[in-house]
């Protein structure tokens, strides 16, 4: 397994973490890859990641929310239990955009980062195995807007969405 891509603006992780609600809800995680790597992911087999963007959607509607979830995913995994536990510590995680409707909305989340011009799903089922989603894995060459995914949602979700950023990112 690839090591996590190490930037010297990453924070430590403990008060991004402290910044998510305990409530449950619909999240969004952005990564980066600057590396191409392959590996096995559980039964979907080996898996390959180009470089670019990626966008991970899931729900958090078990014991601890948003706040026990999202920590899971930002952290290392001694043994991976979702598709992403088997990736993480080879992307680099950029921003958590999250909401706490009471209503899941990681369907219409993914379907709608999937229609962003140059969205790709190469990675069919990921994230997605017990939907009829395609996958809950986006890849995009540029990072996506969040303003514009909040815009574009804002009619389908009760209550705020928010982002935490995790690193800082280079503006040109």
């Amino acid at each position: 397994m690839p090591k996590r891509q190490t930037d010297h603006k990453n924070p430590p992780l403990a008060p991004i973490i402290q910044k998510i609600p305990p409530a449950h809800g619909t999240y969004a995680l952005i990564y980066r890859c600057d590396t191409p790597f392959e590996v096995a992911v559980g039964k979907l087999g080996p898996v390959s990641f180009s470089t670019g963007h990626w966008v991970y959607i899931g729900s958090a509607f078990g014991p601890g929310g948003l706040k026990s979830r999202l920590n899971h995913h930002l952290t290392p995994s001694a043994r991976p239990h979702w598709h992403l536990d088997y990736v993480k510590q080879a992307l680099l995680p950029l921003e958590i955009w999250l909401t706490t409707d009471t209503l899941k909305q990681e369907h219409a989340w993914a379907s709608d980062l999937w229609h962003l011009k140059g969205a790709t799903c190469p990675i069919a089922g990921f994230g997605a195995s017990d939907c009829a989603c395609r996958a809950h894995l986006i890849h995009l060459r540029h990072l996506p807007r969040f303003a514009a995914f909040k815009k574009r949602i804002a009619k389908t979700v009760q209550g705020v969405v928010i982002r935490i950023p995790i690193i800082i990112q280079h503006t040109g």
